[in-house]
This record gives structure tokens, sequence and C-alpha cells, in this order.
């Protein structure tokens, strides 16, 4: 049997290794190409508007400053007329789940036999009853890790409006150095296929905002309605919870039925009734009405996506999952020939 001599020249190895250097590379920086395409879609969603602007016949940098002016102020805005109640109604709700072990008792006596919850002479129930308040507050309250944590998403925050104002600016000149790259006899392709990504996130983000808006516009109606004093977080955190399909809508409406149920139980059942009303009505008129023009993506494709995404990327993997899934789609659409009409760039 004739042995059989495998020779690897310098350069693939040299290519093998630039490959895996490569690869290393961008798993490490993978974290700003995720805050780059937030610029992106960022730059979708308020192009429109200053297109709007330039139709008035102001040059596009003004009409950027424009749009960013009014977004800024309406953002500030907002934060300027909720920051304060919502920082009073937090620290309420963690005052009142502290009293969640006394409530528990008195509903269920039984508890407080030293015979049930006496495990090896340990009493259970003393030490969550002596512990609890800790347990809230040093769960809830860790100062110097919060100002960091504060800091870090600030500064995402300004990276990403940087860009985006960037991005707004040079938008035609970023359209045009991509193309350069690209063959020729496809450039025209490749820049439709960009024209309609960039129409579709912003359709995409304006629209998940409207929905998340009506959404916790009901939160609060509701929640105010029974006499609920924290309507303003709980509907906050409806409206963010939007954000993630699926998912999202459920998380927010069991944590605002269990503040109900902990805090006033009597309230629970009409909780639960206004919170599948609103989530029905959310499902069945408002998405799809707001939605309708964004492209239809199968439900679960969706969810396996959302649980990949918060694998790999926490929290913030599951909110873009949904952009990235439109982009690979449009993609998709293109190479197979299967785009949808033209209408994705008659109007955006």
């Amino acid at each position: 049997m004739k042995s059989q001599t495998i020779e690897i020249s310098t350069k693939t190895i040299f290519i093998v290794i630039a490959t895996l250097v490569g690869i290393y590379f961008f798993l490490k920086i993978a974290f700003v190409f995720v805050l780059i395409f937030l610029s992106f879609i960022l730059m979708s969603a308020i192009d429109p508007l200053v297109v709007w602007f330039e139709k008035r016949k102001l040059p596009r940098g003004i009409s950027v400053i424009f749009s960013m002016l009014i977004i800024i102020i309406v953002v500030g805005f907002f934060f300027y007329i909720t920051i304060s109640p919502i920082t009073n109604q937090i620290d309420q709700i963690v005052a009142a789940f502290s009293t969640i072990p006394q409530k528990l008792a008195h509903i269920f006596p039984f508890i407080k036999s030293n015979s049930t919850v006496k495990i090896g002479g340990f009493n259970l129930y003393k030490y969550i009853f002596n512990n609890f308040h800790n347990f809230v507050v040093s769960g809830a309250v860790n100062v110097s890790q919060t100002t960091i944590n504060v800091i870090t998403f600030i500064a995402y925050i300004v990276f990403i409006l940087v860009m985006s104002i960037y991005m707004l600016i040079y938008k035609e000149h970023f359209y045009s150095t991509t193309l350069n790259f690209i063959p020729k006899q496809e450039r025209q392709r490749i820049d439709h296929m960009l024209r309609r990504i960039e129409i579709q996130l912003g359709r995409w983000l304006r629209g998940q905002l409207l929905i998340s808006l009506f959404v916790g516009i009901l939160f609060w109606i509701y929640l105010t309605i029974l006499g609920i004093p924290y309507a303003i977080p709980l509907s906050l955190f409806a409206a963010f919870c939007e954000a993630i399909p699926f998912v999202g809508p459920i998380v927010s409406g069991v944590v605002a039925s269990l503040v109900v149920f902990f805090i006033f139980p009597n309230l629970f059942l009409l909780s639960v009734i206004a919170v599948i009303i609103i989530q029905q009505l959310e499902a069945n008129l408002i998405a799809p009405k707001i939605m309708e023009r964004v492209i239809g993506i199968n439900p679960l494709i969706v969810v396996i996506g959302i649980f990949i995404g918060t694998e790999i990327g926490g929290l913030l993997g599951a909110l873009i999952v949904l952009p990235i899934i439109t982009v690979i789609q449009l993609l998709i659409y293109d190479i197979w020939g299967e785009g949808k009409d033209d209408s994705l760039s008659k109007n955006n």
C-alpha cells in the first residue's frame, strides 16, 4: 500500500491563520457592529422626516438638525413629566413588596407553624421574615454597579445618536462608497436591495414605537381605572416589553397581574381580564393595522429567533432579532428573485 503525502502550502497556512484571526477579531468587536446596526435602524426611521424638511427647500444638514431636535425635545419632555412619578412609584412598589410575607402569613396562617417550617431546627419562617426587606433592598439597589451601568448605557445611546446623524447627513455618500466595492453589473441591484432594507427597517421601528405607545397607554388606563397607584412604571414596562414579539406581552401582563395580586388581591381577577382584553386588542387590531405594510414573518421563525437571540445576546439580542430576521428575509427574497413589489421603494 502506497503512502500518501499531503502538502500544505505556506499560502494555505497563512489564509487559515488570517481567517481565524479575522473571526476572533470580529467576535471581539461584534458589539460595535450591533451598535452600528442600531444606528442604521434609527437613521432609517428618521429619514422620512428629514426628507419632509428637504421638500421644503431646506439643505439636508439643516433638515437633519431640525429632525433630531424635534425628536430630542419630544423624548426629553416625556422623561421630564414622567421621571419623578416613576421614581416615587418604584419606591412605593419596593416598599409594598416588603410587606408581602406578612400578607402571605395572614392569608395562609399555617405557614407560621413552627412544626411545618422548621427544617432540622432551622426556622424558615423567621429567617424569611427577618431578612426579606434586606433581600429586596440588596437585590434592587447596588449604587456603584447601577451608576456604572447607567454611564455605559448613556455612552451607547450617544454613540448610536452620533452615528445615526452621520448616516443621515452622508447617506448618499455612504451608499455610493459601498457600491464602489461592488462589480458594476451588480450595483443597481445591490443599491435597490440596500434601500429596501432601509425602508423596511424604518417602517418596522416606527410601527413598533406606535404599538408600544398604544399598549402603554392602554395599560395606564386600565391600571388607573382599577386605582392601582403604580400605573406609570407598569405601563412603561409593558410598552418596553412590547418590543419583544410574543414573549414580551405575556411577561408584562404576568408582572402587572402579580403586582396587583400581591398588593391588591381583591382586584386580581379584574386585572387578569383587563390584561387579556389588551393583549387581544394588540394581537388582532393594533399590531395588524400598524404593521400591515411590514413584511410578514412566520411566527415560528420569530419564536426560534428570540430564543437564539436571547442565548447569544441576552435582552439586547431578543430586542434586535426581529429586524435581523427582516434583513435576512429581504436578502433571501433578493437572491431567489422573490422580492416584494416596488411599493417599498415608492413610499417611505
